[in-house]
């Protein structure tokens, strides 16, 4: 039976906590350890959040190889980036060799005790790859990462629409979470039979056709001096070896935020902001609204469909 443990109950173990998930103990310590300083947010109340949310965040973060960002000492002395499988790491934590031109021995989290050892590590982020173990060549997911120039989070709310209506043209399902820095991610489910070359071709064709529909909002261009105050449509997080950050995963940012999916009828809230669900509120959230991306896997898109239909539209619109 899994013991759950909610952050007013950490203030009762001091300095440290066991988390049982069926045969498996992990042993927590330092909990007391303030993570987010100014929201008082402590390593156990990351703990606790993780363990909650595990059923949520699992099912993306499952075969897929991981990479995160530990803050040891909490946000304010600084974190860093972490993609290798450590020689300390328990003997059921899964790993994976992958990569192209640098092999790297990823760990891989299947399960809840996974997430919370971790978080227990100063894991905050967790960034996955699009594909998993099995078919490491072959994407599952297709991603827009909407990244505005400053201070325009409506031009990102606008984008998501655009993007949401032409995937729907390209028979696409569409689904939307905040990113908890800046932006938002549109993510397409994909069954596994197209590569991570013809993925990506496509989602190049997807973000140059939305560019040519809209230039006076959108650009591909990658250095911002030539964006011209457009909203860069970076779909380079599906080449083999990028990553995205997990939904359901802490930001290392103040405030605690997450990356959290959210309903596609909450991105024509004038209010909603790229870092507008945090950790302190997420528990009321969930209850209230359930988990948007519950039906993610119900329906996966076709890669060499939504290449056919792009090639029709290019074809009736004379190229």
């Amino acid at each position: 039976m899994t013991r759950r443990v909610i952050p007013r109950q950490i203030a009762a173990y001091a300095r440290g906590v066991d988390y049982v998930f069926g045969e498996l103990t992990v042993a927590c310590t330092h909990v007391d350890r303030v993570v987010f300083p100014a929201e008082g947010v402590t390593k156990g109340d990351v703990l606790a959040y993780y363990r909650d949310v595990a059923d949520l965040i699992v099912p993306e973060l499952r075969g897929r190889p991981l990479s995160v960002v530990r803050y040891t000492k909490g946000i304010d002395q600084g974190g860093f980036f972490q993609k290798h499988y450590q020689k300390h790491f328990p003997a059921w934590l899964d790993h994976v060799v992958a990569g192209t031109k640098t092999r790297v021995d990823y760990p891989i989290v299947d399960t809840a005790a996974g997430v919370v050892y971790m978080a227990n590590q100063g894991a905050i982020e967790f960034h996955i790859w699009t594909s998993r173990k099995d078919a490491l060549d072959r994407p599952d997911l297709l991603v827009f990462d909407l990244d505005p120039p400053d201070g325009r989070f409506d031009l990102v709310r606008r984008t998501a629409r655009l993007v949401r209506e032409l995937l729907d043209e390209l028979g696409l399902p569409a689904f939307v979470k905040l990113t908890g820095s800046k932006g938002m991610h549109v993510v397409a489910p994909l069954d596994d039979a197209a590569t991570f070359v013809e993925a990506s071709a496509l989602g190049t064709r997807i973000g140059a056709l939305l560019c040519r529909r809209h230039p006076e909002l959108l650009t591909m261009e990658f250095y911002k001096k030539d964006r011209k105050d457009r909203l860069f449509v970076d779909v380079m997080r599906n080449a083999p070896g990028a990553t995205l950050i997990a939904p359901y995963s802490l930001r290392g940012r103040p405030g605690a935020p997450l990356s959290a999916p959210i309903a596609w009828s909450e991105v024509d809230d004038d209010a909603l902001a790229a870092d507008g669900v945090r950790l302190r509120d997420v528990r009321a959230r969930l209850d209230r609204r359930g988990d948007p991306w519950r039906d993610l896997r119900a329906r996966a898109g076709s890669v060499a469909g939504a290449t056919r239909a792009l090639d029709q539209l290019a074809g009736d619109r004379g190229g």
